[in-house]
C-alpha cells in the first residue's frame, strides 16, 4: 500500500448525541445571555470584550419565527491582519432549549461524521467541535464582555 493510499484509508467517529445536545443546550442559554429579549422586538446587541475597548462583538437576529430564532455573532476590533473577523450564524430552537452553529463565514450544512482526510478538511466530528468552539467562545464573551447599549455594565 503507497503513502497515498493508506492516506486514504477512511476512519469511523461515532457522534454522542448526549454530548452535542448537551452543548448545544448550553449555547442556547449563553446565547439568550447574550442576546436577551431576542424573541420580541430587540434585533441588535452590542458588547465591548476586554477592558482595552479593542475588540466588539455585534449580535443581529437574521430571523424570527415562532420556534425558532438566527442569530448572527460577528466580533471585530484590533487583531492581527491574517486573522479574519469571525461571522458564526446560530439557530435557537424555542420548543427544545437548544441552539447550534448554522453558518460560519461561507460554510453551512454540515454533516455529523465525516470521512477523513475529505476535501474540505473537516474534522471527522466538525459540527460538534463547531458547537464547542461556540460554546467557549460565548463563555469566554460573557466572562470579559461588556454592554455597550445603555448602561454599561458586565452582564451575567
Amino acid at each position: 500500500m503507497s503513502s497515498a493510499d493508506s492516506l486514504a484509508v477512511n476512519r469511523s467517529c461515532e457522534v454522542d448525541l448526549v454530548d452535542h445536545h448537551g452543548q448545544c443546550e448550553m449555547n442556547f442559554h449563553l446565547c439568550l445571555a447574550m442576546a436577551p429579549g431576542c424573541r420580541e422586538e430587540r434585533k441588535h446587541w452590542h458588547f465591548k470584550v476586554g477592558g482595552t475597548g479593542e475588540r466588539f462583538i455585534h449580535v443581529k437576529a437574521l430571523d424570527k419565527a415562532p420556534y425558532t430564532t438566527t442569530l448572527e455573532f460577528c466580533q471585530s476590533g484590533k487583531s492581527e491582519p491574517y486573522i479574519s473577523p469571525a461571522k458564526i450564524v446560530v439557530r435557537l430552537y424555542h420548543d427544545v432549549g437548544m441552539a447550534e452553529v448554522v453558518g460560519w463565514d461561507d460554510h453551512r450544512n454540515w454533516l455529523p461524521v465525516y470521512d477523513y482526510p475529505n476535501t474540505k478538511m473537516y474534522q471527522m466530528d466538525e459540527k460538534l467541535a463547531l458547537n464547542r468552539f461556540l460554546g467557549e467562545w460565548l463563555v469566554h464573551c460573557r466572562k470579559l464582555g461588556i454592554y455597550t447599549q445603555g448602561i454599561v455594565n458586565r452582564f451575567s
